[in-house]
């Protein structure tokens, strides 16, 4: 049976139960890091303030019940931007316009929201293991960007401090950028004011990558979209074998769907649906996979994979490569190293 709590009565419900709580104040004196644990869950979090009006949280939870939260936003005007690394996190609405009544945040995703002065009840749900980095940004931090109109309309109404336009815009699956930023993040190998700039600029890369890909998906939802019968699904599912085994020396988008039997507009365009990107952005993307796993073995040199992934140029596979994931080829092989010899392989 689940237990429905106001926000107090949970806080003092905890502190009767409370079994273990330590809170650490590092000596670099920008962040917090506490652990609890009482008879609803055992929780890590980490605070970092990076500068005003933006911070970083990491939060590692287990929760041993199923328990709900009715919780109050007043006077809370941050836009939140969310990854989710593993578990799940349930809330309930009451008819806020352009909210859902209800919605799911779990594993494998991303969310970027902004919802101001409201009440909404938080589902926490049992044997569960829910990880996940939070980032908390003032919309005067976005000042500098009020000129681009390509932002999406929901965030312009908000730097345009219209506090009222609430929204709520799951982002879609964590992309591999997303996904190795996160790792960096979460295994910062630097200390002191060094560790605050080096998390930072991952916050803003991850940022950077979550409006990016609402603004793709925002322009795909612009377009006609071309109907896909089960055949030309089979054709483009073929193109996309063909990309695969000509990495080194791909075909034209012209050669490719002549090969395949479709015209080039409904390759571009059913590429997109299917595989949620261009045909170029897939194989880019792929290029790139291939060579973080190539640069995995330890007798690989950086030359040998630019040209085993199609790059005749080893400094444009360089300037890709760090495009794509925030770091040189060589700085992911450090750091790869680094990684294994501080877990013992």
């Amino acid at each position: 049976m689940t237990i429905l709590l106001t926000d107090q009565a949970f806080s003092e419900l905890r502190q009767q139960h409370l079994s273990y709580q330590k809170i650490i104040h590092p000596a670099q004196g920008f962040d917090s890091i506490e652990t609890t644990e009482d008879q609803f869950s055992k929780e890590h979090y980490r605070s970092v303030q990076l500068r005003p009006g933006l911070r970083l949280e990491v939060i590692d939870d287990r929760y041993y019940s199923d328990f709900s939260l009715r919780v109050s936003h007043d006077d809370y005007s941050f836009i939140v931007s969310k990854f989710y690394l593993s578990g799940r996190h349930g809330v309930l609405t009451n008819d806020i316009p352009n909210i859902p009544a209800s919605y799911v945040e779990q594993a494998g995703y991303s969310y970027l929201f902004f919802l101001p002065d409201l009440w909404e009840t938080e589902q926490f749900f049992a044997n569960q293991h829910l990880q996940l980095v939070r980032i908390e940004i003032d919309p005067d931090f976005f000042q500098a960007y009020l000129a681009d109109n390509q932002l999406p309309a929901a965030l312009q109404q908000t730097l345009h401090r219209n506090l009222q336009h609430r929204f709520h815009q799951t982002l879609g699956k964590t992309t591999a950028a997303m996904q190795y930023a996160l790792q960096q993040l979460l295994h910062c190998p630097y200390q002191g004011t060094t560790q605050r700039i080096y998390l930072e600029s991952k916050v803003l890369e991850l940022l950077a990558l979550q409006v990016n890909q609402w603004i793709q998906d925002v322009d795909r939802s612009s377009l006609p979209r071309c109907t896909l019968h089960p055949n030309d699904i089979e054709r483009l599912h073929h193109a996309q074998e063909i990309l695969i085994k000509n990495l080194i020396n791909p075909p034209s988008l012209l050669d490719l769907a002549r090969q395949v039997g479709l015209n080039d507009y409904k390759l571009k365009q059913g590429f997109r649906q299917v595989f949620g990107t261009t045909v170029f952005g897939y194989l880019q993307t792929y290029r790139m996979q291939q060579a973080q796993r190539l640069l995995a073995e330890p007798d690989s040199s950086v030359a040998w994979v630019a040209q085993r992934i199609g790059y005749a140029s080893q400094s444009r596979f360089c300037d890709a490569f760090k495009r794509q994931f925030g770091l040189s080829p060589r700085a992911y092989r450090m750091q790869l190293k680094t990684s294994r010899s501080v877990s013992g392989k």
